[in-house]
């Protein structure tokens, strides 16, 4: 397994060992073959990011580009935004690393195929994302209904 982390943000300290221990935990016997990036962001950046590639002038919490997923290789990148995750674990009152793990774990669940567009898809992943975070030892509240 290949991860690549850059941090381009200030607004959180980051654990490179930690970020890959997690990805090795999630995708389990894909990680083998894996080649990953995950860049860490500020609002701006991922705002740039979700219109120059999604049409859409509004921040988001992660991206997922999948590069390519054949001959159980698995290979792509997640943009995440640590402004976003700070943000929203105080407003929420959470824990930032715990925001922060669940929207890598979002970004990974949607480059193995996992998809959130209709309510449906959106209760199965968010499903599987609150197993995962629970197994990982992160007690994040669930998203009612999978939205």
């Amino acid at each position: 397994m290949k991860v690549e982390i850059a941090n381009l943000q200030k607004h959180y300290k980051i654990k490179d060992s930690k970020i890959k221990h997690i990805v090795k935990e999630v995708l389990g016997t894909k990680s083998s073959s894996a080649k990953l990036s995950i860049a860490f962001v500020d609002n701006n950046e991922i705002k740039r990011l979700n219109k120059k590639y999604f049409n859409s002038n509004e921040v988001t919490d992660v991206i997922a580009f999948p590069l390519s997923n054949h001959n159980n290789s698995l290979n792509g990148e997640i943009v995440v935004s640590v402004e976003t995750a700070v943000d929203t674990a105080v407003i929420e009152n959470v824990d930032i690393e715990g925001e922060i793990i669940l929207y890598i774990v979002h970004g990974l669940l949607h480059l193995l195929g996992y998809s959130d567009v209709n309510r449906d898809d959106a209760i199965i992943m968010h499903e599987k994302e609150s197993n995962i975070l629970k197994a990982l030892g992160y007690n994040m509240p669930t998203v009612e209904n999978g939205l």
